[in-house]
């Protein structure tokens, strides 16, 4: 009975059709307040009324990849109860050495391979001829 009455919450605060798109691709269906969205348009919740542990979530901004790394360092120590403050509640801290937050690249073109990998003959036969172009020049 319960289930059925957490459903209906959740389906009054998003709407029938944002409810079975979430539905369909976390098979959970949780209400609670909007706590913030980041740049990357994951947005975060919490509803103190579920179990600790439960009581914080993320709907990611891309339904169809699930991607954690996604989240970025302040919303992930709120989450994680790290710190209990927001993002938007804590002073910006920015050391010089910091660069803009972007997904784990793993599986894709944009991970990082050695050079003499197999599949990056291609790749190494190019750096090479750059390399001999620019040894020519000097």
């Amino acid at each position: 009975m319960t289930e059925i009455l957490r459903y209906c919450q959740g389906i009054m605060q998003r709407g029938i059709k944002e409810s079975i798109k979430t539905l369909y691709y976390t098979g959970e269906l949780k209400f609670g307040t909007l706590v913030g969205v980041d740049k990357v348009g994951n947005r975060y919740y919490e509803n103190r009324q579920e179990i600790y542990g439960r009581h914080r979530w993320v709907e990611y901004g891309d339904y169809k990849s699930n991607d954690p790394t996604t989240i970025p360092p302040e919303y992930h120590s709120w989450i994680h109860h790290v710190s209990d403050k927001l993002p938007s509640e804590m002073l910006p801290f920015s050391p010089t050495y910091k660069r803009p937050h972007i997904a784990n690249p793993t599986g894709t073109d944009g991970a990082y391979t050695p050079p003499n990998f197999l599949f990056n003959i291609e790749k190494s036969k190019e750096e090479l001829q750059k390399e001999e172009k620019n040894d020519n020049k000097q």
